[in-house]
């Protein structure tokens, strides 16, 4: 027991020195990493933790492979030049696979809004008419003559501009050629030598009446995409909306005979299933010979390249009427009136536009650049590049109206009485004037209730 008093002793003495030596030591420790911190200020420190380095979250979708790594790489580009913003990439669901602009709407909202953000060029009115997004007027001014016209034109609202034009893809005609040679015909290679609107139901009867395939076209449309059926409206110098877009104008000779074209096309040489709402696929219809001619757009290529094993194929252009006309497709990028790093958005924005940059994007992404002055050569990674080349001088057909039309505010719920119109003109025995009546009233319908 003594024995163990007078170690215990001992231990106390020693501990009460070891406390003081511990408490010095951190007192020592503590003053040296503040003088650490204080260095970090001086750029010292990991970049992450530097209070400088400014935060910027990107919301977009995106494909898998070539597409996706487009952005990536794009976003590692900006961050190396611009060492001062770090972009967070926030990659979600495509709009055609969820509720994207829904979440988008509810962000914004809510205080939270993303910084900047893919949004299809369809989607601009509505976004911007609701003081949505950030006028980025001053970024595209002194550039705007760069830009492909109409596409500009999808971007703007109320002469103010709210997003960049970022890309886009369009319609064009892709045929069985081993179908045309058998029939000794040539597909156009020149946008002078399109095929009218007769010549190119001429071609799809011959393949059907040869028995090369039991229909002659097929159409990448569906009701959410009916959109792709107006080309053919502005090709015979329809117009959906009035001048001013208060009222509808489908009740025109133009339009109705553009519903009897479409009319046409669908029950004579298309198989039911290819409507609005059906269910036939039609890249299969195209990759096994089933039809001889699609409507599609250059998204389509490399799946083409890898599932028509049986055929030679390629692409032409749309047919025309009164003047060609194509699609408006892809995406443009915006910046929510919310964000809380919008200086830094416009420089990740402005980047995006930039030519060098916009031409890497789309060669890798296999899309359509939106600027006209890139002179380079395009790089795309497909067996024919020059079937991109078409498709490129095919973008420039898209005229200014339909693209102020597809871009105009309550355009969502037109596209879908489009839908429900066009579905009733070829399921049903509705007739062309009876489409063009029934579509004028109920685009009327939504003008006057918004």
């Amino acid at each position: 027991m003594k024995a163990f008093k007078k170690g215990g002793s001992k231990m106390k003495a020693f501990n009460k020195t070891g406390f003081i030596l511990f408490v010095s030591l951190m007192i020592a420790f503590l003053l040296t990493g503040c003088a650490g911190s204080s260095d970090s200020s001086n750029g010292e420190s990991d970049p992450a933790e530097n209070s400088d380095k400014e935060t910027i979250e990107f919301v977009y979708w995106a494909a898998a492979g070539g597409e996706e790594q487009a952005f990536l790489d794009m976003i590692e580009d900006f961050e190396e030049k611009n060492p001062d913003i770090d972009v967070k990439p926030n990659q979600v669901p495509s709009p055609s696979q969820g509720d994207y602009y829904t979440k988008i709407q509810t962000r914004i909202a809510a205080n939270d809004s993303p910084d900047i953000f893919r949004i299809q060029y369809q989607k601009f009115g509505e976004f911007a008419s609701k003081g949505a997004l950030l006028d980025v007027t001053d970024i595209l001014e002194a550039d705007k003559e760069n830009f492909n016209s109409s596409l500009l034109t999808a971007v703007t609202f109320e002469d103010k501009i709210f997003g960049l034009p970022h890309h886009t893809d369009t319609l064009a005609v892709f045929y069985n050629k081993t179908y045309l040679d058998e029939l000794g015909i040539e597909a156009p290679s020149t946008p002078e030598d399109a095929w009218t609107w007769e010549e190119f139901i001429d071609v799809a009867t011959k393949i059907e009446d040869a028995g090369l395939a039991e229909k002659g076209i097929a159409f990448n449309w569906a009701a959410s995409s009916s959109y792709r059926s107006l080309p053919f409206f502005f090709q015979n110098g329809a117009t959906i909306l009035n001048e001013d877009a208060t009222k509808g104008n489908v009740d025109t000779p133009e339009a109705i005979e553009s519903f009897r074209f479409l009319q046409d096309m669908f029950k004579n040489h298309m198989s039911q299933g290819n409507s609005m709402k059906g269910s036939d696929d039609f890249n299969m219809l195209f990759s096994s010979g089933n039809v001889g001619l699609l409507i599609s757009g250059n998204w389509m290529i490399p799946k083409y390249e890898t599932d028509m094993k049986d055929f030679e194929w390629g692409v032409t252009y749309m047919p025309v009427k009164q003047s060609a006309a194509s699609d408006l497709g892809g995406n443009g990028i915006a910046i929510p009136a919310a964000s809380e790093h919008s200086e830094a958005a416009k420089k990740f924005l402005a980047y995006m536009g930039e030519a060098e940059v916009m031409k890497a994007f789309v060669e890798k992404g296999l899309f359509l650049p939106s600027r006209t002055d890139i002179t380079e050569p395009f790089n795309y990674a497909v067996e024919d590049p020059e079937m991109l080349n078409l498709f490129i001088e095919q973008s420039q057909t898209v005229p200014s109206e339909l693209a102020q039309t597809v871009t105009s505010t309550n355009f969502s719920k037109i596209n879908q009485a489009l839908a429900e119109t066009l579905e009733e003109l070829f399921i049903s025995n509705t007739t062309p004037e009876d489409a063009a009546k029934s579509f004028n009233e109920r685009i009327n319908s939504i003008l006057e209730e918004n």
